[in-house]
C-alpha cells in the first residue's frame, strides 16, 4: 500500500512540475554567468523571431539534475524584476555579486547591472571614454575592478570600465586588431588571452598569419564559438562554432593544441553557434544556441553536459551531480604568460586561428591613460 502511494504521489509531482514548472525557451546570443551555484542566463534571441520571451533567470546548479527533460530542472525565473531589459549579443561579466551586461543589441542603458544578493536590476550612467554602440558578439574578463571588452565591428581598441567609478577609459595597440568579433576571451593569471573571431568582416570567419605558430592539432578556423578554462588541467576548450562541429583543447602551458578523447558520443549533431558553455564542478554546460543546416539557421532548447572530471577521459552525460568534481593534475606553478613587464603580445596562432595575450604590464600601462571626454554615442542598425 504504501508502495502504491509513493508512486501516486511522485507522479503527482511530476505531473505538477510538468505543468507549472518554468521552462525557458531556446534562445541564442544569450549570456550565462555562474555565481554562488547558480547559473544566471539573461538575454538572448529567437532566430528570425527577436527577443526571447523571459529575459533574466538562474539554474540552481546546488541540485541534481537531467538533461533529459528540461521542464524538470531546478529553473528559477527572475524576469518580473522591475526594470529587466531585453538584450541580446551582449558580454557580461560579475564583479562579486553583480554581474554588467554591456552592449548588444538593447531595449534599455548602453550597461546595466544586476545585483545577485538584493535581485535588483538597474541601468547606471557611465562616464569617461564610452564606446560606441557598435559592441557586438565581442567577450569581457575582468581583473579586480576592471572589465576589459576589446572590440566590436569597426572599434580598434581595448575598453575598460572601471566598476567602482562606472568610468570607462582605453587603450590602443598597433596588436590590436579592428573590428574583431566572435572570439573567445579566457583569463588567465592577470592576462588575457584571445583566440579565434573576425576581423573587420561579419560574414566568414577570418584567417590571419601573421601570428605566431602553435603546434599540434591546430584549428584552421574558429569563431562564433564558446570557450571554457580547466584551470585543473591548465586547459581550454573551444565548443564548435561557425565553420565546423569539433571541441578543440589548448594546453595553456605548452601552447599545444589537441582534439580531446571523448568516451561516448553526445552533444549537437549539427553545427553550433551563438551558444555559452560554463564550467561548473565537474561538468561543462552547453546551453540553447543556433543549429545550423543546410536548410538554414534554428533556435536550440538544448541543454548538454560534458563530464570533465578526468582530463583524458571526457564523457558526455545527462545527470548532473554536484558533488561530482574534477581530479586535479600535479603541474608546476610556472604561469603561461609572456614576461609580466610586457603589456601587449602575441601570444598564439596559427593557421587562421589568432590568439593575443593582452595582460602582464597592463595594470601599469593603464595608470598612463588620459581620460577623454565623453563622445556621443552613435546607433547602429544590424547586421543580418
Amino acid at each position: 500500500m504504501k508502495t502504491f502511494q509513493s508512486i501516486v504521489l511522485f507522479s503527482l509531482i511530476y505531473f505538477y512540475k510538468s505543468i507549472f514548472a518554468f521552462v525557458p525557451s531556446g534562445r541564442g546570443e544569450h549570456n550565462a554567468v555562474l555565481i554562488d551555484k547558480r547559473l544566471y542566463i539573461h538575454g538572448g534571441s529567437r532566430w528570425g523571431e527577436g527577443h526571447a520571451p523571459d529575459q533574466l533567470f538562474y539554474l540552481d546548479v546546488s541540485k541534481s539534475f537531467t538533461t533529459h527533460e528540461i521542464s524538470l530542472m531546478p529553473w528559477i525565473n527572475l524576469s518580473s524584476i522591475s526594470g529587466v531589459t531585453c538584450r541580446n549579443g551582449a558580454t557580461a561579466c560579475a564583479d562579486e555579486t553583480t554581474i554588467y551586461y554591456i552592449g548588444g543589441w538593447h531595449c534599455g542603458g548602453f550597461v546595466s547591472k544586476f545585483d545577485t544578493l538584493s535581485l535588483q536590476w538597474s541601468e547606471p550612467t557611465t562616464f569617461g571614454s564610452i564606446p560606441r554602440e557598435e559592441m557586438q558578439f565581442v567577450q569581457c574578463a575582468i581583473l579586480g575592478h576592471n572589465i576589459y571588452v576589446y572590440g566590436g565591428f569597426a572599434l580598434h581598441q581595448m575598453n575598460i570600465l572601471d566598476t567602482s567609478k562606472l568610468f570607462w577609459s582605453t587603450f590602443t595597440s598597433s596588436l590590436i586588431y579592428s573590428g574583431a568579433q566572435l572570439y573567445s576571451a579566457t583569463l588567465l593569471n592577470d592576462s588575457i588571452l584571445y583566440i579565434g573571431g573576425k576581423f573587420g568582416s561579419f560574414y566568414a570567419c577570418q584567417t590571419n598569419s601573421n601570428q605566431e605558430t602553435t603546434s599540434g592539432q591546430i584549428p584552421t578556423r574558429k569563431c562564433d564559438h564558446a570557450s571554457v578554462y580547466i584551470p585543473q588541467h591548465n586547459r581550454i576548450l573551444l565548443f564548435y562554432g561557425l565553420d565546423d562541429i569539433t571541441i578543440n583543447s589548448l594546453d595553456t602551458l605548452t601552447f599545444t593544441w589537441t582534439i580531446p578523447v571523448i568516451l561516448n558520443s553526445g552533444g549537437p549533431l549539427k553545427r553550433l553557434t551563438r551558444h555559452t558553455a560554463t564550467l561548473i564542478g565537474a561538468y561543462v554546460l552547453i546551453a540553447f544556441g543556433f543549429y545550423i543546416t543546410d536548410e538554414g539557421r534554428f533556435t536550440s532548447s538544448d541543454i548538454f553536459l560534458l563530464d570533465v572530471s578526468h582530463k583524458d577521459s571526457y564523457k558526455w552525460v545527462t545527470i548532473y551531480d554536484p558533488i561530482n568534481s574534477i581530479q586535479p593534475i600535479p603541474t608546476s606553478p610556472t604561469s603561461p604568460t609572456s614576461p609580466s613587464n610586457i603589456s601587449i603580445g602575441v601570444a598564439i596562432a596559427g593557421s587562421g586561428i589568432i590568439g593575443m595575450i593582452i595582460g602582464g604590464g597592463i595594470m601599469g600601462c593603464l595608470r598612463s591613460i588620459i581620460e577623454r571626454a565623453n563622445i556621443n554615442r552613435v546607433n547602429y542598425d544590424r547586421l543580418p
